[in-house]
């Protein structure tokens, strides 16, 4: 797993589709047991959402105020800050672009 909103997407839709598989839900023991992963994988991935949300919001605001520079703090870089490649300002602005 890359830990990425594509990674989390493909496994809620995974999730979903053994729910919804009549078979292997109907044993009751299964079917609770998956349930249970289902809500907290559910949890977990509404905190992911908002974390994202958050990092989208606080780049928009770099941006109104000229922020954006490779030397963006790590707590709302888009990459690994330690691994930031030179074409990160680039990066960024498709990112901004794309959520416009």
């Amino acid at each position: 797993m890359q830990n990425n909103l594509s990674d989390l997407n493909n496994h809620l839709f995974s999730m979903m589709e053994q729910l919804a598989n009549d078979e292997e839900m109907a044993d009751p023991k299964k079917l609770e047991s998956t349930l249970a992963r289902a809500n907290g994988m559910s949890k977990i991935a509404s905190q992911i959402l908002k974390t994202a949300s958050l990092q989208v919001s606080a780049l928009n605001t770099a941006e109104r105020c000229g922020l954006l520079n490779e030397d963006m703090p790590a707590l709302i870089a888009t990459k690994d800050s330690a691994g930031m490649e030179a074409n990160a300002k680039k990066q960024r602005q498709k990112l901004l672009e794309a959520v416009r």
